[in-house]
């Protein structure tokens, strides 16, 4: 078989040849091409214009990363294929606008998605017999935690694996912020896998070998979550994708939507999508039926609401917002009154036009199954990595309060917003 070469602007020449060469036919499946259709960075684009890069480039970054990674650690064939199949695949099982599409139509994560289109998509999962017999049910238990030895999953899924080492590079690159800039060659050298107990191996990072790499990490995880993925126009455009959404599934279930998108309307009556359908959705269908939806082609949807989250989406008028730092009692005091200035503008449908948004820039607690171990440490020994973030001052607050809201209200809001943090404080 001729070997696979793919040019990527992150990592240089992405190969697929030798005994990785198989892998490369899962990139011809169906399952894989759809993710050329789902942005990697949501609405990140609304604000970064350069950010329009894919999961599917992702998804290749993440396979060339695990490739470095089973090298250094000298992992068995069978255990290295596990891996580098499971970065490949991970993000198969995403929505339309990725982790956005969650949190109306919830019920099954995108790795629960991935897992059954492993199973169930009948072109992937023959590839996957063909690379391995059993490997579709392999990719399910690594999916589901279950999978032996339990360190390869954290290679995948943890505080420092191939996707987040990936996706912070390629996002930095795309969005051009300069954030993301951390030495990932150091990171891979001082991956070790050691026993962090006196049964049980684990993943750990060597502190007197990679500690500053590490540091280097985790300071551009922060940064790019506070200032790129948090940014405060791109949750509003997130905000009011989710709330078009909601509407969207509220008339499903009173069998009241628009057309456009019948699976997404079987889903919110809670009926079962098999993963042909669930397959046919992506950014491109979901934004042909918000421009539906808006008038942009065609008849637009009935419903007032629907119509007009719609139309403002499309046409980027999006929502404003007020920051109100960290201060949660304020928020909390705040809320109401804005609400009751929606109720005058907008009556019963007021919460489609007014939220609260904590934004948390950087999840470092992690599950049992997803700790970082750290050896070697001057003064601690072996320690996880939470511990240790517990000292680092990462120089950037770990959440952002604000007041989203319609452009309607920005005039009504602002007084409210500088008496509850102190005059002159809000801002726009």
């Amino acid at each position: 078989m001729k070997d696979r070469v793919f040019r990527d602007p992150v990592h240089g020449l992405i190969e697929m040849k030798g005994d990785d060469r198989p892998i490369a036919d899962l990139c011809d499946t169906f399952a894989m091409q759809r993710l050329r259709r789902i942005k990697q960075m949501g609405f990140a684009w609304l604000v970064y214009p350069g950010a329009e890069h894919s999961r599917f480039g992702h998804a290749l970054g993440a396979f060339h990363i695990a490739q470095k990674v089973a090298r250094r650690l000298g992992l068995s064939p069978e255990v290295s294929l596990h891996v580098k199949v499971a970065a490949l695949l991970h993000d198969v099982g995403h929505g339309p606008f990725s982790h956005a599409w969650e949190h109306v139509f919830g019920g099954h994560d995108h790795e629960r998605w991935g897992a059954r289109i492993a199973t169930e998509d009948r072109e992937l999962s023959s590839a996957l017999e063909a690379l391995q017999p059993g490997l579709p049910e392999t990719l399910k238990k690594f999916w589901g935690k279950g999978y032996q030895p339990h360190f390869a999953r954290k290679l995948v899924s943890s505080q420092l694996d191939v996707d987040r080492l990936d996706y912070l590079l390629r996002d930095g690159h795309y969005s051009g912020a300069g954030y993301a800039t951390y030495d990932l060659a150091w990171i891979i050298h001082a991956i070790q896998v050691a026993h962090v107990s006196a049964d049980r191996e684990d993943l750990v990072v060597d502190y007197r070998r990679g500690m500053y790499a590490v540091e280097q990490y985790l300071f551009a995880r922060s940064y790019m979550y506070a200032q790129v993925y948090h940014h405060k126009t791109v949750r509003a455009a997130e905000w009011m994708f989710i709330k078009t959404l909601e509407r969207f599934a509220q008339l499903a279930r009173g069998d009241a939507e628009p057309p456009g998108l019948e699976i997404a309307g079987r889903m919110a009556r809670g009926a079962t999508v098999d993963v042909d359908d669930y397959l046919r959705l992506h950014d491109v269908s979901v934004s042909t039926a918000l421009d539906r939806w808006a008038g942009v082609t065609g008849e637009p949807a009935a419903d007032p609401i629907l119509r007009d989250l719609a139309n403002r989406l499309v046409r980027r008028r999006l929502f404003k917002t007020f920051d109100l730092g960290d201060d949660r009692a304020a928020a909390e005091r705040l809320m109401p009154q804005a609400l009751e200035v929606a109720v005058k503008r907008f009556g019963d449908n007021a919460r489609f036009y007014v939220h609260l948004d904590t934004a948390r820039h950087a999840a470092y607690l992690a599950s049992d199954d997803e700790e970082l171990h750290v050896i070697d440490h001057p003064k601690y020994g072996a320690v996880t990595l939470s511990r240790l973030l517990e000292d680092m001052p990462l120089g950037q607050p770990t959440a952002a309060i604000r007041l989203v809201c319609a452009p309607e209200l920005v005039d009504e809001v602002r007084p409210l917003v500088e008496h509850a943090l102190g005059r002159g404080r809000g801002r726009r």
